[in-house]
């Protein structure tokens, strides 16, 4: 497949091209055009349209994840107790996806040398996101083991817990 054009342009003017279609909101390609000309670039219409393109739809899939990430932090937030772990959860698997779609996006990669690197530093991320998760996992556990021999404590009679100190410790542990 032929490389477009637009991936030709300084990084810099790429960034400030990326940053008038967001503004425009992926509209006035033409104009788009003629701006690229008054800086020296002769980039056809239907390019940076294509580009653009690929642009909004990596923008719209960047802002459903952050409009995921908000909920899933506002419902953790809004259950409490036990319901905390939920959050960190739901940001190792937003982490997890967002990964994954990078390195399905390598695979059309121009320098298998870069490809390689980038793929090396991916793998690298998953399996400190899998210990992560992992190390959450076993941290609840632990917090939900010690609690219920709190509760067992209290109710034989060994510590004197009422039920009003066993709660501030439960909110104390899971927030």
């Amino acid at each position: 497949m032929k490389r477009s054009l637009v991936h030709t342009l300084p990084p810099e003017v790429i960034e400030a091209l990326n940053a008038l279609l967001i503004q425009k909101s992926f509209t006035d390609y033409s104009g788009i055009v003629e701006w690229l000309a008054e800086r020296g670039f002769v980039i056809s219409r239907s390019s940076v349209y294509r580009h653009g393109k690929e642009l909004e739809a990596e923008f719209e899939e960047a802002m459903a994840d952050a409009r995921r990430s908000r909920a899933l932090a506002r419902a953790a937030r809004e259950a409490g107790g036990e319901e905390d772990g939920a959050l960190l959860a739901a940001a190792s698997e937003i982490m997890q996806d967002n990964l994954l779609r990078v390195s399905l996006k390598l695979k059309d990669g121009d320098d298998p040398a870069e490809t390689a690197k980038t793929l090396a530093t991916l793998s690298r991320a998953f399996a400190d996101v899998g210990r992560f998760d992992i190390a959450r996992q076993k941290w609840q556990q632990e917090t939900r083991t010690k609690i219920e021999a709190l509760e067992k404590q209290s109710g034989k009679g060994g510590t004197t817990l009422d039920a009003k100190t066993l709660q501030a410790v439960k909110e104390a542990l899971y927030g």
